[in-house]
């Protein structure tokens, strides 16, 4: 297992054509998933000093590699415009990372790209807790195309709870 507790990661915002290997890191872990050219996304990434500057591609494509840096793809978040509105969605740690507060970093680092009032998660049951400490709170209606996307997925089979950023909350 990998420590990222003393692990400076770096959150990187990636171009249309810069997504290839977090597609293979979704495929992994959360096959589901289905990027969107529309969704910005973005990677949190942990630098691999023990690889040469050409780097080595995993089976699964966690390691990305640039002509003098090399890192691994510890988590990953999309965010969906939905006219004046937005989606956090496909908010994923790897599996090795997880347990260690990459997701609290996550959320922490998107907290200034995300909206009070105009930004919605639909979470799973079990992250609702997870989520309120970063401002969300489960909400009862949202505007039309949110609550009727929030239908269409609630129908597939896990519980989600319809949750909407709102003011500071005290984690």
């Amino acid at each position: 297992m990998t420590t990222a507790m003393n692990t400076k990661l770096q959150l990187t915002w990636l171009a249309p054509d810069e997504r290839i290997e977090v597609k293979k890191f979704y495929r992994q872990y959360m096959p589901y998933a289905r990027l969107l050219q529309k969704e910005s996304v973005c990677v949190l990434t942990q630098t691999a000093p023990n690889l040469d500057s050409f780097g080595e591609i995993d089976s699964v494509g966690e390691i990305t590699c640039s002509k003098t840096i090399c890192s691994k793809i510890v988590a990953s978040a999309r965010i969906r415009p939905i006219g004046q509105l937005a989606i956090l969605t496909g908010m994923l740690v790897h599996p090795d990372f997880r347990g260690q507060g990459v997701g609290h970093q996550l959320m922490d680092a998107l907290a200034s790209v995300i909206s009070d009032g105009k930004t919605y998660i639909f979470a799973l049951a079990q992250l609702e807790g997870f989520y309120s400490q970063h401002r969300f709170s489960a909400v009862s209606s949202a505007p039309n195309d949110i609550q009727q996307l929030f239908l269409k997925y609630q129908g597939d089979g896990e519980r989600l709870v319809l949750m909407g950023l709102t003011g500071v909350i005290e984690r």
